[in-house]
């Protein structure tokens, strides 16, 4: 089973553009038996390539960034979900192009992202110049969140001893030495605090 990545997008758009967006995902989305909406990312109309059912794996890996692409929430000017082992950067990369180029304007896009088991964490920014897409990713990998988890509760994560869910003072010097943390919780407001400002380091 593929390791779903969650993701999420905030557009920065004037109003023509949102109008556009909006549009664009009504267009492609559908009610459930249950009543939810879904969306059919490959029917976008925004991919160089049009949507090959016969060859859906590569046209997805090509044209979205994963096999498959599900967006579980959106509103006006954000959208979130899951895509199968890597991150949609393509897809916000087209939606981008398409916005710029139907309706011009400044657009731009961040996207965040994590695996669901923080094999990897990343920030995509997107940017219209010259009329082209320009695509900034930046990313870490598991290894370096541990070692930030490492060195502030002075354990190591693969001793015996070691609980991510067990209470622990934090050891090392900052804003809240001699605190009782969870390891989890402080790996996940380092990533929350990545996420705001693209700094990977200690709370």
């Amino acid at each position: 089973m593929a390791n779903n990545v969650h993701y999420s997008v905030n557009l920065d758009l004037d109003a023509g553009q949102m109008a556009l967006v909006e549009k664009l995902m009504e267009d492609i989305s559908s009610k459930t038996q249950h009543g939810w909406l879904e969306y059919e990312v490959e029917k976008l109309p925004i991919y160089p390539v049009p949507y090959n059912e016969e060859d859906w794996y590569m046209w997805g890996c090509n044209n979205i960034g994963a096999k498959w692409c599900h967006i579980e929430d959106r509103s006006e000017d954000y959208f979130s979900g899951y895509s199968a082992w890597s991150p949609p950067i393509p897809l916000v990369e087209n939606l981008v192009q398409y916005i710029y180029d139907q309706v011009g304007g400044n657009v731009s896009a961040k996207m965040t992202y994590e695996d669901e088991f923080r094999n990897f964490v990343g920030i995509t920014n997107y940017y219209v110049e010259n009329g082209e897409v320009i695509v900034d990713d930046d990313s870490f990998d598991g290894e370096d969140l541990v070692n930030l988890v490492e060195e502030a509760f002075g354990l190591e994560v693969d001793s015996e001893n070691f609980d991510w869910w067990e209470v622990y003072p934090i050891k090392i010097e900052g804003n809240y030495t001699g605190e009782d943390w969870e390891p989890q919780q402080y790996a996940d407001e380092v990533v929350y605090q990545y996420f705001d400002d693209g700094r990977l380091q200690h709370l």
